[in-house]
Order: C-alpha cells, then sequence, then structure tokens
C-alpha cells in the first residue's frame, strides 16, 4: 500500500539503493533482515511482495505478509529494499503475477 514517507526516511532508502546498485549492501544489515519465502510481487496501489515471514521484528513468523511499498530488488542476490525493510529472500512463488 502507499504512504508518504517523511525526509529523514526517504534519504536512507535512496542512500540503501544507492549502495545495493553500486554492490555495496552492507552484510550485517541483510543477515539480520526479516527472511520472505514463497515471495512474488503483487500490484495494489504499489508494487509490493507478498510472502512468508521469518524473523520480522513486529510480526509473527509464519504469517503471510504484503509488505510495503517495493523500491529495490534483485532475486539474483536474494534481497529486497521496501519503504520500510530489507529483506532476504528465500524461494520465489512461481505461480502467475511475479
Amino acid at each position: 500500500m502507499f504512504q508518504w514517507i517523511d525526509s529523514r526516511a526517504t534519504e536512507r532508502l535512496l542512500e540503501d539503493i544507492r549502495r545495493a546498485n553500486a554492490g555495496e549492501i552492507e552484510i550485517g544489515v541483510i543477515a539480520n533482515a526479516p527472511l520472505l519465502d514463497n515471495y512474488r510481487a503483487v500490484l495494489g496501489r504499489a508494487y509490493a511482495l507478498t510472502g512468508i515471514v521469518t524473523g520480522h521484528p513486529r510480526l509473527e513468523d509464519g504469517k503471510e505478509i504484503i509488505t510495503s511499498q517495493l523500491f529495490y530488488l534483485d532475486p539474483d542476490r536474494g534481497v529486497a529494499r521496501t519503504m520500510n525493510n530489507w529483506y532476504r529472500l528465500s524461494q520465489r512463488n512461481q505461480s502467475r503475477g511475479n
């Protein structure tokens, strides 16, 4: 779902994307990021990911979620950056809609 973000959050997001594009993703940040399994892209008011989450600080393990707005996706490296979080990506859902 689309939501507005403040300038500090925008700066963090842009810096994360810049680092990712430069191949400088911080290993520690990704290692501690929630895992999203059986994920696929979905479109609502904005692009997002859906999947089964593990290790999220506020969501129950095993819960199917829809992330905040998707800004960066690299399935080859197994990472995604949404408005609010980095995610480690596990198995991709091969069904229609990806």
